[in-house]
């Protein structure tokens, strides 16, 4: 039996409250102390994953990537092994021309999750304009890219002409409900409460339409419905986890206390089975492409060659791009438009 790659949710610089150049007001970093925490022993991380023995697919997601200190380092110890593949959650505000003439940008190892965060930056029309010119860079380069945007009542506005020029350029685009915290755990502020019935209480009638009509089923019943996981087998510990700055490994990005142990230990071990969750809430796309719910279908035996968004909701690079009821998305970010006319 063929293993399925291992997801690595890489902190090489800190979490969220590390280095950041946008200021968004929703950011999951709460208190930012901009601190680099890079240990710059690249020849111990190295050897600590190797030992791992399986394929991996590393994703950075903590901060900005581009701007942390050893991410040019991380990029070139992922492409030194042909089997291991990077995705990078990114604002996209750094010039992405060397990662594009990397080892893993010239063998296509490399995905870009792009996040606009117009409220983030001092001027959002400059800035944009550095985004899109990003974006067909690495298309240029044949590097496969999905667009994020946070359904921010301040910013849902402006999303319509974002959307419109992202989807004349192939762009694939997805948004996605806004987090905070609550009595120690993520959820979306569109629920009234946790345990709340599906209530988007926050949206417009048609905002709420075209969240529902851009989201695959699995992520509106976990992501918006807020169903717990709890109990549920999950393959969390066993075909991914999370790795901190200093080495201590966590279940994942929701249970990133749960210690499975420290990957420099050399007898640092995966687990051998499945999981049952010991989450409250499943906060991400990424846990979709984990935990087990068979209304859903079965997990993927084998990660694409792209990012994990666009696999969890089963979007491929298309010309055009195909999403599930495109047609209702157009209509609401029609009468989006004209609401706020």
């Amino acid at each position: 039996m063929v293993e399925r790659e291992l997801f690595v949710f890489w902190q090489f610089n800190g979490d969220n409250q590390s280095f950041c150049n946008n200021t968004c007001p929703y950011c999951y970093g709460q208190d930012k102390h901009y601190r680099h925490l890079w240990n710059g022993r690249v020849d111990l991380w190295e050897q600590a994953f190797t030992r791992l023995n399986r394929d991996i697919y590393f994703v950075f997601s903590y901060g900005e990537a581009f701007g942390s200190k050893g991410f040019y380092d991380c990029v070139d110890l992922i492409g030194r092994h042909p089997n291991w593949r990077l995705c990078i959650v990114t604002n996209l505000s750094y010039d992405p021309e060397r990662l594009i003439l990397s080892r893993l940008g010239r063998e296509k190892r490399v995905f870009i999750s792009a996040s606009w965060h117009p409220l983030g930056v001092k001027d959002r029309f400059v800035e944009w304009e550095k985004f899109k010119k990003h974006l067909l860079l690495l298309k240029a380069a044949s590097i496969p890219v999905h667009v994020h945007y946070v359904w921010y009542k301040p910013q849902i506005q402006w999303w319509p002409q974002y959307f419109m020029w992202l989807d004349k350029n192939d762009f694939r685009a997805s948004v996605r409900r806004v987090i905070k915290f609550s009595s120690g755990f993520k959820v979306p502020v569109v629920n009234k409460h946790v345990g709340s019935k599906f209530v988007l209480s926050d949206y417009t009638k048609v905002e709420k339409e075209y969240l529902l009509a851009s989201t695959c089923p699995k992520v509106i019943e976990y992501g918006l419905k807020l169903s717990s996981p709890k109990g549920q087998f999950c393959s969390a510990g066993q075909d991914m986890i999370l790795v901190k700055h200093d080495g201590d490994v966590g279940l994942c990005a929701d249970k990133p206390d749960y210690k499975l142990g420290n990957i420099f230990d050399e007898t640092f071990k995966l687990r051998d089975c499945l999981i049952r969750c010991p989450a409250v809430v499943c906060g991400g796309d990424y846990g979709m492409l984990h935990m087990i719910d068979r209304r859903f279908g079965d997990l993927p035996k084998q990660l694409w060659n792209d990012t994990f968004i666009s696999q969890v909701e089963g979007i491929r690079q298309t010309s055009p791009v195909l999403y599930p009821d495109k047609p209702k998305m157009l209509r609401c970010l029609e009468a989006i438009k004209n609401q706020h006319k």
